[in-house]
Order: C-alpha cells, then structure tokens, then sequence
C-alpha cells in the first residue's frame, strides 16, 4: 500500500494529505519527537515510509478525538525535553487553540505545529457521507469548514505562524530549527475521496 501512496503522491498536481505527512515524516530526525493528530493525519502518516531509525511517536486515542491535541503535544514537548513536531488537522487545531496560550511564568515548549489545512473535515469525504447523493448537505453537516485565517489565529495568542502552500515550502519549513511556531499548510482536498480509492485499490 505504501508503494500505491508513493505513486498518487508522485503525480498529485496539488499537495495533499498523504503527501504532507510524508514530508513531516522525513523532516523528523531521530532525536525528535512526533505528534499526531486524529482523523486523515494519523491514517496519511501510518502510510509513509518508516525510516531506519523513527523517532517516538505520541497520539491521543479512544473516544476523546480531537479534543486537547494541542494541549497533548504541549505537555510531550515539555516532559521529553526533545524538539517536537505536531502533524494535525485544521478543525483539531480550532479545536484546541486556547491550549497555544502558555501562561506567564511558564517553559515555551520546543513544539512545531503542522496544520493540515483542507477547511473541514476531508476524512468524511472517504466515508459513506462522501457520496453523491449527500453532496447537498456534505460541506455544512460534515466537512464544517470554519472559514477562520488560521495563520491570524494563531498570531491572535502570540505564536509566530505562516502559511505554505507547495511541498518545496514544507520541506524548507521543516529544516529549520524546531520552535513554538505554526506551519499552517495549504492542502487539497478536492480528490481525497479518490485517492483515497487509488490507493486502496493499489
């Protein structure tokens, strides 16, 4: 399956999902550590290739979702004591972006904050809720788009942020020193339902 990935991503004309979470995953060195956000970021990075020597890997799980994932990276950022790199998706981020306000007084953790953003939530778009005959009510009942600047966002609670938007861009992001920033990504999600069907088939 990793090989049907490598080959969508080598031909998608617009950055996708899969494709960011590969260009996380490469950027990350072993002595660094990884977050992952729930929905399509933890399913499009558990497709990427696992390097020689991966470094730790951190997630929520069960019934809590997206609820505190910033909140969690905060605190695995601040308890390793390690660079840490935080791949989630933009109505996660919404989500938890009172959990960007470090208090007075207190450690900023070394957290890098990649956003996926496709306005809304695409992994629905894979699901029975994605077809035809749901099209009418898909974008306002399901994908919940929020329409919010999210680089604004975070500006607004005091975290540097930018927006990019080509592989190229990522990958120079990702090689900079790792600080308590945003990496707001521009992402497609036009397609997702079909790749997501490329891939399975591949």
């Amino acid at each position: 399956k990793r090989q049907a990935v490598g080959r969508e991503v080598a031909c998608a004309d617009a950055l996708t999902g899969p494709q960011l979470a590969r260009l996380v995953l490469a950027g990350i060195s072993p002595d660094e550590v990884l977050c992952l956000g729930n929905s399509n970021p933890i399913r499009d990075a558990d497709l990427a290739p696992v390097p020689p020597d991966p470094a730790p890997v951190y997630a929520n799980r069960g019934l809590s979702g997206i609820d505190g994932t910033i909140g969690t990276a905060v605190g695995v950022a601040l308890a390793t004591g390690s660079p840490t790199t935080l791949l989630l998706g933009d109505l996660a981020f919404v989500h938890d972006a009172g959990s960007l306000v470090i208090p007075v007084g207190e450690p900023r953790p070394r957290l890098r904050m990649v956003v996926a953003d496709d306005a809304g939530g695409s992994i629905f778009a894979t699901l029975e809720y994605g077809q035809p005959r749901f099209a009418e009510a898909f974008e306002r009942v399901f994908a919940t788009p929020t329409g919010l600047d999210l680089v604004a966002l975070a500006a607004a609670y005091g975290v540097p942020a930018k927006r990019l938007r080509n592989a190229q861009e990522v990958t120079d992001a990702l090689s900079e020193p790792v600080a308590f920033e945003v990496l707001v990504v521009t992402v497609d999600r036009a397609g997702r339902a079909d790749l997501n069907r490329r891939i399975n088939a591949g």
